[in-house]
């Protein structure tokens, strides 16, 4: 049996959240805070794709967490900055159905976000868009939804409706929308000049 590691270290998940997510928790934090945001982009705001009943304030703002969360992403970390390749063809798929290419994103995000498993995905699943975007990987973004989560519900007063964990799939539109953005944008820059 070889104990050849193929040049890499084994990594332990407690170090890796306790590190990693919580240095990215933390620059998601400061942004959100600093009102970095200052035009949010309308696909991210799209009032008739809410997945949280009733809880508009918390999904905007799990929505606006996952969104800085694939800026900080891509300027951390150097995959990151390769736009997803299978978002033009799914957009473009939307787009035929849609009004604006916002409402494409809009319900493209929606869908996703929805079909994204709520516990740790595997890199296996389809359904896993988490981990079909360039970057850190599926299971470091669930462990950020989930200290986003934890940051935002504690000092709730009361608990919110149903499981926490479901306020997972805002935080996958979020960061969703801005993966589109990211590859409708390249896209746009290699597309030969008419």
């Amino acid at each position: 049996m070889s104990t050849d590691q193929g040049g890499f270290l084994p990594v332990n998940t407690n170090v890796l959240v306790q590190t990693l997510v919580e240095s990215v928790h933390a620059q998601v934090e400061e942004r959100r805070a600093s009102r970095e945001l200052v035009q949010t982009p309308p696909s991210l705001q799209a009032d008739h794709m809410l997945i949280v009943d009733d809880e508009h304030a918390l999904e905007r703002a799990l929505r606006v967490s996952g969104y800085l969360a694939r800026l900080v992403e891509v300027e951390l970390f150097e995959p990151a900055r390769r736009p997803a390749g299978w978002v033009p063809e799914k957009v473009a798929a939307y787009r035929a159905r849609a009004e604006t290419e916002d409402d494409a994103v809009a319900a493209l995000c929606g869908d996703l976000a929805l079909a994204e498993p709520v516990g740790k995905p595997s890199p296996d699943d389809p359904a896993a868009m988490t981990w079909q975007v360039p970057g850190p990987g599926g299971h470091v973004r669930h462990y950020l939804a989930r200290r986003a989560i934890e940051e935002l519900l504690r000092d709730r007063e009361h608990p919110v409706a149903g499981d926490p964990a479901d306020l997972k799939r805002a935080w996958v539109y979020g960061y969703l929308v801005r993966t589109c953005e990211e590859a409708l944008a390249d896209q746009s820059t290699q597309a030969p000049a008419a």
